[in-house]
């Protein structure tokens, strides 16, 4: 009612007032205007002048002595009647901000129910009521609204996020970790999964993102990895550990191994790819099937990233500089992890050998003796492994080589033999344009022993040459005129067999005594025939081509193994001394290749000895002094195998 219409006399009549439904007491009047005030707010229709005159009654009402009445408080707090910025929604005042210098970093990153205070709303004065307002429920300070932050997180433009909205945004979330069993809502989580922390490697989500602390520092700098920009939030956002943890930064040093090495293939400098190396070598990192690349330097700031698969740690042989990557030749400290995390091989396998023979056979380039001596001698170490005989099956060709030519062919292994007769050999060399016997290195080495790798070559398929040739006796008739049986005493005595048997003993052939007799049984047990006619033997030998090979041999001496027959020419006294050096350079020659053919690098050795001792006529004291200038001797069991050969001596 209009006091200044009715006049001051209108207060002396409330009882009449009241008995005709004015509303004349402090309670009834909160109850009417509870219902005004939910009607008005339903409606969207409670104004800038109701809401400030509110606030005005409101604080001359908790400065009087009127107590307020519950329920309109509750009326007050629960009903949405303040507007608030985000397209004129009304909250109640327990759902609203009013905003503050404290909301002024979060407010561009976070949907916050402010009141609107602006020009169109309830302008700059609705700030004069803070009190009020905080007491019917308006949030006012940063720490009692952290839960609006929670649920109107919003990243509108990532490269607009500054520091101190990230930093306030830290702030919020460490208030929220206080509260007792707080889980941070789905879409808060969400949001802050999207790529919107700065690091020395462009925005990333927090799970992508590492704090670099002096712990890390003794390991990696801080542009090895994805570390936090400290120069771009200032040193401030170490003090938020716990909470940058908590939405997914790495912050412990040992649970950065994944991410660091998942940023790997971003890098080119060596310094930097070493270090990386180091600090998860430090934590036994084992990597994932896409991590699984390693780094091959070409200068400081280039290189390539290969596959463990096509590296190796070192080759002692310098076979495999073009089919494998040699770790050691680009990394020191280093090698261990590679080995142990990468699965790396210390060394070429037999399957990297094999790789390597199949490339050389296809070249066709020759191979350098090293290179096939450093080759066998890796084959005839894993000679007994099933990867080794796998690879015999397969090899196609092997080594070849002329006398005195230092370059290797590699030739099919069909129209390849083993020289286990050297006078054939000898021959065929001679005859044939291309080399025809298999390679073997001079001297043989215990490492590589001639007989272990002529084993694996027959393994191969490489034949013998005596078993492969065809032989055709020639001008040795079965005329007993031409051919006679003679005393083999002459040409096979003693002082030969003593020679031979003080020879094999030398310690450089590591002969025992039952190989030294057996060398010499073929000679004794042979049958000596001399013959007038010139000794020829003819020679086919066919290869996988269809081409024969056919060479003829003129002996004085020729020792037939396999039939255990020694063809002699007779000495034609009339020619001389000639004729005589002839006949001891044939005889020595042929039965020291038949003595020691498994031998070979000695048999020019005994040759000249054996030459010497045939001009002598083999005679005992000058074999004896022979033998002694030559530091060779023959031992009790050697002396008694003699005495019984030659028992009337």
């Amino acid at each position: 009612m209009d006091p200044n219409f009715y006049e001051k006399s209108l207060y002396n009549y409330k009882e009449e007032l009241k008995l005709i439904g004015v509303v004349v007491d402090f309670e009834g009047a909160t109850k009417v205007f509870a219902n005004f005030f939910k009607e008005r707010a339903s409606n969207r229709s409670i104004t800038k002048q109701i809401v400030l005159s509110l606030l005005s009654c409101y604080r001359k009402l908790q400065e009087s002595t009127h107590k307020f009445p519950a329920d309109l408080k509750t009326c007050i707090r629960e009903v949405k009647w303040l507007r608030t910025c985000h397209c004129d929604y009304y909250r109640s005042p327990k759902d609203c901000i009013l905003f503050g210098s404290e909301w002024e970093s979060i407010f561009p990153i976070s949907r916050l129910p402010l009141i609107d205070d602006s020009d169109n709303g309830y302008g700059k004065g609705i700030h004069e009521y803070k009190k009020e307002l905080k007491s019917m429920g308006v949030v006012l300070d940063f720490k009692d609204g952290v839960n609006f932050v929670a649920g109107g997180l919003r990243f509108h433009d990532i490269n607009l996020i500054t520091p101190s909205n990230a930093l306030s945004l830290l702030k919020c979330i460490r208030l929220l970790m206080q509260k007792k069993d707080y889980t941070f809502p789905e879409n808060f989580s969400k949001e802050l999964s999207r790529d919107w922390l700065k690091t020395n490697d462009g925005y990333r989500p927090p799970n992508k993102c590492i704090l670099f602390d002096s712990k890390w520092g003794e390991c990696l700098n801080c542009t090895d990895g994805p570390f936090i920009d400290e120069k771009f939030y200032g040193s401030e956002i170490a003090s938020y550990k716990e909470e940058l943890k908590a939405i997914g930064v790495i912050v412990e040093v040992e649970n950065g191994c994944q991410l660091i090495a998942s940023q790997l293939g971003s890098h080119t400098e060596l310094s930097k790819i070493v270090r990386i190396y180091d600090y998860l070598s430090k934590f036994k990192w084992e990597p994932k099937s896409e991590d699984r690349k390693i780094w091959i330097p070409n200068g400081s700031h280039k290189g390539v990233w290969v596959s463990p698969e096509d590296c190796v740690i070192s080759d002692k042989s310098e076979l495999f500089s073009l089919q494998l990557t040699i770790l050691d030749k680009y990394y020191d400290h280093n090698l261990f992890f590679f080995s142990s995390a990468f699965q790396v091989k210390n060394s070429p396998s037999i399957e990297d050998y094999c790789k390597l023979w199949k490339v050389w056979e296809n070249s066709g380039h020759s191979l350098s003796h090293d290179q096939c001596w450093k080759f066998w001698s890796y084959i005839i170490r894993h000679s007994s492994s099933k990867e080794e005989k796998s690879f015999l099956d397969e090899l196609e060709k092997v080594p070849t080589a002329n006398s005195g030519c230092n370059d290797i062919v590699l030739l099919n292994k069909h129209d390849v033999f083993v020289a286990d007769d050297l006078q054939l050999k000898d021959l065929f060399e001679q005859c044939s344009a291309q080399p025809i016997f298999v390679w073997y290195p001079q001297p043989s080495m215990p490492v590589l022993p001639r007989t272990k790798l002529l084993e694996v070559f027959q393994k191969i398929g490489v034949r013998t040459i005596s078993e492969s040739v065809k032989k055709e006796e020639v001008s040795i008739t079965k005329d007993a005129e031409n051919e006679q049986v003679v005393s083999k005493d002459a040409l096979i005595g003693k002082g030969l067999i003593k020679l031979i048997l003080g020879f094999l003993a030398h310690p450089s052939l590591k002969m025992d005594e039952k190989e030294r007799h057996k060398a010499v049984e073929g000679l004794l047990n042979a049958t000596v025939f001399e013959t007038v006619e010139p000794i020829n033997v003819s020679y086919n030998l066919s290869l996988s081509s269809g081409k024969t090979l056919n060479v003829k041999a003129s002996r004085m001496v020729r020792w037939d193994k396999d039939s255990s027959k020694i063809f002699t020419q007779k000495i034609d006294e009339s020619k001389g001394p000639g004729n005589l050096i002839e006949r001891a350079t044939y005889f020595s020659q042929v039965i020291s290749e038949g003595v020691l053919w498994e031998h070979g690098e000695h048999i020019d050795t005994l040759s000249e000895l054996l030459k010497l001792a045939f001009l002598l006529d083999f005679n005992e004291e000058a074999v004896a002094f022979l033998m002694k200038s030559k530091n060779l001797q023959i031992f009790l069991e050697d002396e008694k195998f003699i005495s019984s050969t030659f028992p009337s001596d």
